[in-house]
């Protein structure tokens, strides 16, 4: 374009967030989930976001996205194998709570061809449903599931980072009542310091150049899916 800044190199458009309308993913038991775990999600729907990289070498980067996704189920999830030495007070745990705070961005394989509309609602679904039928035994290990769900449920994207806060619940002392909380009652605690990033990506795929962060993380861990 004539009018364009010479010393320009690369342009990103983002729009604005919006509010995602319900997807029918708040259901208390997503289908194929044992009953046994519930799960429900906290607060509003997750926002929806998108970005579009354009370089002058006419390399088109699409990414779309979830933020805000706050998801909590009431059991399926353990604590064991942590290190522990004389001042260790953390209990291990077979059988708990666990809640996520994250944001999930995908990375299309191509510019355009994809039907955006419908791989939004997969991954949403896939997020959901592959947490809610999933024994975390960390926070790594679950957002590694989370993202190889949005890959198998979305052909058209190669690529994805979920990063987050696992949900700090803390055990209720109930000795002060004469009984032992064998991990039945819990509240909620705002002790979480950092933040956890997982890169998904399908074999020989190099994962993208263009930031998909959102979060200051103390670093990402690769995971790598074999299509």
């Amino acid at each position: 374009m004539d009018t364009a800044e010479p010393s320009i190199t690369s342009s990103d458009l983002t729009p604005l967030e919006a509010a995602a309308p319900p997807s029918g993913v708040h259901s208390d038991v997503p289908s194929g989930v044992p009953s046994g775990v519930r799960h429900f999600t906290a607060g509003r729907p997750p926002r929806d976001v998108a970005r579009v990289a354009l370089s002058r070498d006419g390399t088109t980067t699409v990414l779309g996205g979830l933020r805000d996704v706050e998801l909590f189920v009431t059991g399926g999830a353990t604590f064991t194998g942590f290190a522990r030495d004389a001042f260790t007070t953390t209990r291990t745990f077979t059988d708990r709570v666990f809640g996520a705070r994250l944001d999930v961005t995908w990375w299309y394989a191509r510019a355009s061809g994809a039907d955006h509309g419908t791989c939004r609602n997969r991954a949403h679904r896939a997020v959901v449903e592959a947490l809610a039928g999933h024994t975390s035994r960390s926070s790594q290990h679950t957002f590694c599931r989370l993202g190889t769900a949005v890959l198998d449920a979305c052909p058209d994207v190669t690529a994805v980072r979920v990063e987050g806060a696992h949900l700090t619940r803390a055990l209720v002392d109930l000795t002060p009542f004469g009984t032992e909380n064998d991990g039945r009652v819990y509240t909620a605690a705002d002790t979480q310091r950092s933040t956890v990033s997982v890169d998904v990506h399908r074999t020989g795929t190099r994962l993208p150049d263009h930031p998909m962060s959102t979060q200051q993380s103390e670093g990402g861990s690769p995971c790598r899916r074999d299509t």
